[in-house]
């Protein structure tokens, strides 16, 4: 017996309302990075979230977990989660800081060096095909844009 397929209806949705609202269209935006991101990257396994936390950590060998927390700006209870998904996978190292039992400093193991050194292009490839319907200007005025925004 044959299935029936389902046609599905899409609905037309009045978006007028929200259209000159900065928020609701950044998170458009966002939700577009992020579902090409999980699609152009998924050999990877990795979020985009975890892919800035990799590369904060390269750049940044020795950093405390509150103090990624805070440069991330996210609570240091969600960091934890994510970090210890890291370390599970061997790609970060996390070490009792001297003089601070209490604080852990994050480095990249071996592999996580070299995870992450194929993961920077491979971002970049996607940020790239993501804004080809910019021009470098645009790009460049929009990326300036927000880094004025976030101060």
């Amino acid at each position: 017996m044959q299935a029936k397929k389902r046609r599905t209806k899409t609905q037309k949705v009045d978006f007028s309302s929200l259209d000159d609202l900065f928020g609701f269209r950044l998170r458009l935006a966002q939700v577009r990075l992020f579902q090409h991101f999980r699609e152009s990257l998924a050999s990877f396994e990795v979020t985009p979230g975890q892919a800035g936390l990799l590369i904060l950590i390269r750049d940044n060998p020795g950093i405390s977990q509150s103090g990624l927390a805070r440069a991330v700006e996210v609570e240091r209870a969600t960091l934890g989660q994510t970090i210890e998904g890291l370390l599970k996978r061997q790609i970060v190292t996390r070490h009792r800081r001297e003089g601070d039992r209490r604080a852990y400093s994050l480095e990249l193991s071996e592999s996580g060096k070299a995870f992450v050194d194929r993961l920077i292009p491979a971002i970049r490839a996607h940020e790239a095909d993501v804004s080809r319907r910019l021009t470098a200007s645009e790009f460049e005025r929009l990326r300036s844009l927000l880094e004025k925004f976030l101060g």
